[in-house]
């Protein structure tokens, strides 16, 4: 065993009064990052030549990590990780994570990206040894098995002008990172930093950030793969990248994302009859009375799009939270009308239209993010804060890895019922 890692070494947890250490329930998350090999990796990844500081940068990286998942909000924060000194051992200062993270730039990134990779497909032979199996995402009550589900979003984050890459767009003043998520496992794939200005639905962007999401996943993982996305990732070329498979053939990539409502298709929504309408179905799978899809495919010009696009609409009452968006039909009609493009086959209106449903998720993650520290980038340098928004991804890594390998039911901690996997570490 590493030396990075053996302070675990006869190490156990008990419930008596003397000796308590402040900020114990991170060591669990510190512990399973050395087990997986992510300490050492990281160290390996960062090592520079005729140069050995103090505190090793792979120790570093996870122990700011730990920080963030116990509040840190700056660089300052991982003074936290005092209070857990007499386990883990004295932390680095500030400046040394300063120095850790300015000392990241394109290459580093490269190769911590190839270390989260590495480190993953192991944590997934993992996830596939639990009593359930791995976590499959559920659709109408049932497991879509063997499907890797990745969620593509970009938020704004609310910037000083100091910031670089801090500029204006619809939504405000900042930067515009865009982030995409695994919801099997509640993975954090990607974060990529962006200037303000960058655009909600740049289909180059979609495309690079979903490569790198698949980088990120095992081979395994790659071949059948369902990219959601909200209305942004309806464009040509990202659709048309999905339906290539990336370029390899061996690959089934399916996509489910908002459709924009343009006067084509509200001249055809207007032509459809009241009996095409299927009722949709709620949480429970029971039809609904109020809320109705139909698939309008055959009625819109999709040339140009790339082949077996399907566009379904969902229509329900309208909700007072829209009432100023409304659209002159959905006025007339007393509905509010959505709509999503899918390249799923045969699949019925109510599954495709629950599993569009189930990307709301990746609000979550956002929420998740932001609250871990997305909303506070440290740093007046454009890189500096990309290295942050990775240390970002790698903090809900081991958050989603601690609960999906140790814990049931998300919270309440079991260790007995996940001895056979921890067994593997």
């Amino acid at each position: 065993m590493s030396k990075l890692t053996e302070w675990a070494d006869d190490l156990s947890l008990t419930t008596g009064g003397r000796k308590l250490v402040g900020k114990a329930g991170i060591v669990p998350a510190r512990r399973l990052a050395d087990k997986v090999g992510m300490t050492d990796a990281l160290s390996g990844a960062l090592v520079r030549r005729d140069f050995h500081p103090v505190h090793d940068r792979g120790t570093v990286l996870v122990s700011a990590a730990c920080a963030v998942l116990l509040g840190a909000r700056s660089i300052a924060g991982i003074e936290v990780m005092r209070q857990v000194a007499l386990v883990l051992g004295r932390p680095a200062s500030a400046s040394t994570l300063y120095r850790t993270l300015d000392g990241i730039g394109p290459v580093q990134l490269t190769k911590i990206a190839s270390v989260r990779a590495r480190v993953r497909s192991g944590v997934h032979d993992l996830l596939d040894l639990r009593p359930g199996g791995f976590p499959w995402i559920r659709v109408d009550g049932r497991p879509l098995t063997g499907w890797t589900v990745l969620d593509i979003d970009a938020s704004l984050v609310p910037a000083h002008s100091d910031k670089e890459g801090a500029e204006p767009n619809r939504k405000g003043f900042g930067l515009h990172p865009i982030l995409m998520f695994c919801d099997n496992t509640d993975e954090h794939l990607v974060c990529r930093l962006r200037p303000g200005s960058a655009g909600a639905n740049t289909a180059s962007d979609h495309i690079e950030v979903s490569t790198e999401a698949i980088r990120q996943l095992p081979t395994r993982r790659r071949r059948k793969v369902l990219f959601r996305a909200d209305g942004a990732g309806a464009t040509r070329e990202y659709l048309r990248w999905i339906t290539d498979g990336g370029g390899d053939q061996a690959n089934t990539w399916q996509y489910s994302v908002g459709w924009t409502r343009g006067e084509d298709f509200w001249a055809n929504l207007a032509k459809v009859p009241e009996q095409a309408w299927t009722p949709a179905l709620d949480a429970k799978g029971n039809p609904r009375q109020d809320a109705a899809l139909v698939e309008i495919t055959g009625m819109l010009d999709l040339e140009g799009w790339p082949p077996g696009m399907r566009i379904i609409v969902r229509r329900e009452p309208v909700h007072p939270k829209y009432a100023r968006d409304l659209k002159p039909y959905e006025l007339a009609t007393g509905y509010r009308y959505q709509a999503i493009a899918t390249n799923t086959p045969g699949r019925q209106l109510q599954w495709l239209d629950a599993c569009h449903r189930v990307h709301a998720h990746v609000e979550s993650g956002i929420r998740r993010s932001k609250a871990l520290t997305l909303t506070r980038l440290p740093s007046s340098k454009f890189a500096l804060n990309q290295a942050w928004c990775t240390l970002l991804a790698i903090a809900m890594d081991l958050l989603a890895w601690l609960q999906l390998l140790a814990m049931e039911g998300g919270c309440r901690c079991n260790w007995g019922s996940r001895a056979d996997v921890l067994a593997h570490w």
